[in-house]
């Protein structure tokens, strides 16, 4: 319908001027005298044909004012505006606004949107998601109808993917028997300011159960770096491109392990593994060593057969999870079993741990 009055405003607006033009001209013939028919006829005929046109020349100016109107009146169709930006005002184009159940649209360049809700689904208020490529996703809006007609949203970027892949490079190995693994996390850091992984975890499935792993310790992968103890959060510099290695271990309590050495001889003056100065590290004595040797086997875990490694980082804005399966073979078990030797040697995590940064120790598997 308000199509129709579209396409017949203008005739009519042609149409009013042509007979408000007759009739201009019809006084001017009837006051010359040339016209010659009764006057007051002539005169109710030009009147006439004045009323016509006028009338025609005001319905052709209001048509086009009224019709959207008369439109919306007998479709009942909603039409909402709005407009995406960012924390500082600067328009989003791209973004996906969906108004849920009805309509999905993107935003202009401007970052403007136009919806229109047929009159069938026409309802008081609207749920609505914006999304957009590097923005914090917002939680589902309730809107209603009036504030949809002229709706404003700002969007607060999304703080970058910290932790990207858990490298392929898993080596494992054991501490006192107990499993030891090293995992490597590819890093990268494209804010501007430093950002956290606030928390690592790990829990690893064989044949004799389920285990649950905690960091210990963590270095930046290179060729000399010892490892450092996690104390916290692992701060990652803006800008940084790096390989995060992280020892992780299970929460086996060696605390009775360590009262029983303290309460030899030997060591009631001087912990064990102790370093005098200017003098290497003594080895375990023999009563140590049976003792750790002893402790090392009723703990150790290793079995053979397949393994399954779920790992999961959590960082200030998200949480990522990896799994990584690998099987051990008897051979395998074997060379973990003896690498308990080195502990004779007094050769701490931070020591022996380096040295496998390439997975070569012979102490150590990549998987």
């Amino acid at each position: 319908m308000a199509t129709i009055l579209h396409q017949i405003g203008t005739p009519l607006q042609l149409v009013a001027l042509f007979l408000l033009l007759v009739a201009g001209i019809a006084r001017l013939l009837l006051r010359s005298g040339k016209l010659s028919s009764s006057q007051a006829l002539t005169r109710l005929a030009i009147n006439r044909i004045f009323a016509a046109g006028l009338t025609a020349l005001i319905l052709g100016l209001l048509i086009p004012v009224v019709a959207p109107v008369l439109d919306k009146w007998l479709n009942g169709d909603e039409t909402f505006h709005g407009v995406v930006l960012s924390a500082t005002g600067a328009p989003i184009s791209g973004a996906t606004i969906n108004l849920l159940s009805i309509a999905i649209v993107t935003t202009n360049p401007s970052g403007q949107f136009d919806i229109t809700v047929p009159r069938s689904r026409v309802l008081n208020e609207y749920r609505i998601q914006v999304q957009a490529q590097g923005y914090k996703t917002p939680d589902i809006l309730t809107i209603s109808a009036s504030k949809m007609r002229s709706f404003e949203i700002k969007l607060t970027p999304a703080l970058p993917e910290l932790v990207k892949t858990l490298e392929s490079n898993l080596i494992i190995g054991q501490y006192y028997g107990l499993p030891l693994v090293l995992a490597t996390f590819r890093v990268e850091n494209t804010a501007t300011s430093t950002l956290n992984i606030n928390e690592i975890r790990g829990n690893l499935t064989g044949a004799n159960g389920s285990f649950m792993l905690i960091p210990v310790a963590w270095t930046i992968v290179n060729s000399f770096g010892p490892f450092a103890p996690v104390t916290g959060p692992f701060p990652i510099p803006a800008g940084a491109r790096l390989d995060l290695r992280v020892v992780m271990m299970t929460g086996a309590n060696v605390a009775s392990l360590m009262a029983k050495l303290n309460a030899l001889p030997e060591y009631r003056s001087q912990m064990p593994c102790s370093q005098s100065y200017g003098k290497a590290v003594e080895p375990l004595s023999d009563d140590a060593y049976t003792i750790v040797d002893r402790f090392a086997f009723e703990h150790f875990l290793w079995r053979e057969g397949n393994w399954n490694l779920q790992l999961s980082a959590s960082t200030d804005n998200e949480t990522k999870s990896f799994t990584r399966d690998f099987s051990l073979s008897v051979n395998e078990i074997t060379r973990l079993r003896d690498s308990i030797a080195l502990i004779r040697q007094c050769l701490s995590i931070n020591m022996t741990v380096p040295l496998a940064q390439d997975g070569s120790l012979a102490n150590f598997l990549s998987k």
